[in-house]
């Protein structure tokens, strides 16, 4: 028999950490839950946000900027997740913000990656390749080839649809199918 992962508990673990003040462990169990939601699913979505709202302005209030980071960097996947990718984008700067503040390099490397992610839904491939760059320099720093690889393919994708893009936007344009 297989147990069946429930986002649910997670969350609750997630309150309950809050509670105790562990926002560390909060927040990877809020992470948890955000892993295991059903997407098409998503009633509480409000209730998500206010939660992370409430932790940020804890970290605030007691001046805790490494978790106000994760915060804010939670805050940002979460609206990712809902595909409010305007928000998300807003969240993940300001997450990026403080983490390059603090010199945190691998989570700056990580924040990077979302934001880019995000950004996709704009079609501003420049953008994205430039981020995506930034993001690989620093994983090649820290030395995880692992991550370095996932982003070269990344690249190399986001490079191609960029192209087919192109190639189609010329097509619709020689043969005038916009016009009709």
């Amino acid at each position: 028999m297989v147990a069946s992962i429930n986002h649910t508990e997670f969350f609750e673990k997630s309150r309950k950490f809050f509670e105790s003040g562990d926002i560390l462990n909060n927040l990877e169990n809020y992470q948890k839950a955000m892993e295991h939601i059903d997407r098409t699913q998503i009633q509480k979505k409000t209730e998500y946000i206010q939660f992370l709202e409430s932790i940020l302005k804890h970290c605030r209030d007691n001046t805790l900027p490494e978790e106000e980071a994760l915060v804010l960097r939670a805050l940002g996947r979460t609206y990712s997740l809902f595909k409010q990718h305007a928000e998300s984008m807003k969240y993940h700067y300001l997450s990026l913000k403080i983490q390059k503040k603090l010199g945190k390099k691998l989570e700056t490397a990580e924040g990077l990656v979302f934001l880019a992610e995000d950004l996709e839904v704009s079609g501003n491939f420049d953008k994205i390749i430039e981020i995506f760059k930034e993001a690989e320099e620093i994983f090649q720093d820290l030395g995880k080839s692992e991550n370095v690889k996932e982003i070269k393919k990344e690249i190399l994708r986001i490079q191609e649809f960029s192209r087919e893009m192109v190639e189609d936007e010329y097509m619709l344009q020689k043969f005038n199918v916009d016009k009709y």
